[in-house]
């Protein structure tokens, strides 16, 4: 945690370590100019970011999906046979099946 004062202004750089600001050189006469350089704090390092090709993807399509304006396209009859088949109890589960693809999709997350 930084402590500021009414003495003078403290920034924070990185790794909450206090950096004074610069200040001017103190001019002696009309036209005096200082002789030496004066230090100068260092520039705090810069955080870098890089995405993974799956980010980049999920971005893009994301990005088309906003261009769109409107939710993805949907199949209103095979949606409203799957409610028919559910309601009726005509829908059966395969769950072989359902658990095949589960284990790919664990299979899947664990070599990414």
């Amino acid at each position: 945690m930084t402590k500021l004062d009414s003495v003078g202004s403290v920034a924070v750089g990185a790794g909450n370590a206090p950096v004074k600001p610069a200040t001017a050189a103190p001019v002696s006469g009309a036209g005096a100019s200082s002789s030496a350089a004066e230090p100068t704090a260092p520039t705090p390092p810069v955080d870098k970011v890089s995405l993974t090709g799956d980010a980049v993807r999920l971005q893009q399509l994301d990005r088309s999906a906003a261009s769109l304006g409107k939710d993805p396209p949907v199949d209103g009859k095979r949606v409203a046979s799957l409610r028919s088949a559910i309601a009726s109890g005509r829908y059966k589960v395969d769950a072989e099946a359902v658990a095949a693809k589960m284990s790919r999709l664990e299979g899947d997350l664990a070599t990414a």
